[in-house]
């Protein structure tokens, strides 16, 4: 086997920049750019809404059952059990989406690998024993009856099932995978973020409420999965044509 050819070290010319001002455009340009910038704003609008969530935490503790969610509740909530899956799923699924939101960062896979690893970690056990399990107790109680009962269960099951699959993908060092299966399982988390907000809109066209919270639970995960996967197979054909054009 020959050893590639050697290239001496290229110092460097602070003046080069100066002299190339096409250079300093494409450095600019992979700090702020127009998707970093509308990812930027998602990922805060996520984060913010998330926090709204957990304003109504002091009618949790105790658990307040004249106020909210817990509204009509205090029949089950103790001898049912519920109280385990609503517990765990009420306090650690914030976590996971700030967790998750987090490692969207390309940048911080990048600068910090560790780092990713670890809350990587963090996010998956986080999923595996708390988010999902909690959802799935919490889907047997689930305003809007089968429907929502049955959205609900699916919600927890692909979430536990995408997260198992990207935590091995990770272990297995099969990146490519992991990514797309971490993908589907935070989008899976955002749909208690996508809910209220579909909710807030089909409440301003007065239709049944019943109706309208089963519409929101459907459409808060199914639009988001499906676009998703659209984007991986885009993806997938421009990976192969790439790879075409360059052995052709």
């Amino acid at each position: 086997m020959t050893s590639p050819p050697y290239r001496p070290p290229q110092s460097h010319n602070p003046d080069s920049n100066a002299a190339n001002p096409s250079r300093v455009l494409r450095s600019s340009n992979r700090c702020i750019t127009p998707t970093g910038v509308i990812k930027f704003i998602i990922a805060g609008l996520i984060l913010y809404i998330g926090l709204l969530i957990l304003t109504p935490f002091p009618h949790y503790l105790p658990p307040d059952f004249e106020y909210g969610f817990l509204r009509n509740k205090a029949n089950f909530f103790y001898s049912g059990g519920y109280f385990i899956g609503f517990y765990a799923h009420i306090f650690s699924a914030p976590i996971g989406l700030l967790i998750g939101t987090l490692q969207m960062s390309k940048q911080l896979r990048r600068r910090f690998p560790n780092a990713h690893r670890r809350l990587g970690t963090a996010y998956a056990i986080l999923a595996l024993l708390a988010i999902a399990p909690g959802g799935l107790i919490m889907a047997a109680r689930a305003y809007g009856g089968l429907s929502t009962t049955f959205c609900f269960v699916l919600i927890s099951a692909f979430m536990w099932t995408t997260t198992l699959l990207g935590w091995q993908a990770a272990n297995r060092s099969k990146w490519a995978a992991h990514g797309r299966w971490m993908c589907r399982s935070y989008t899976l988390l955002c749909s208690a973020i996508m809910l209220r907000l579909i909710n807030f809109a089909l409440s301003r066209f007065e239709l049944d409420h019943t109706l309208t919270y089963q519409l929101s639970a459907w459409f808060s995960w199914l639009p988001a999965m499906l676009c998703l996967e659209i984007v991986f197979v885009v993806n997938r054909r421009r990976r192969r044509n790439r790879k075409h054009t360059l052995t052709s």
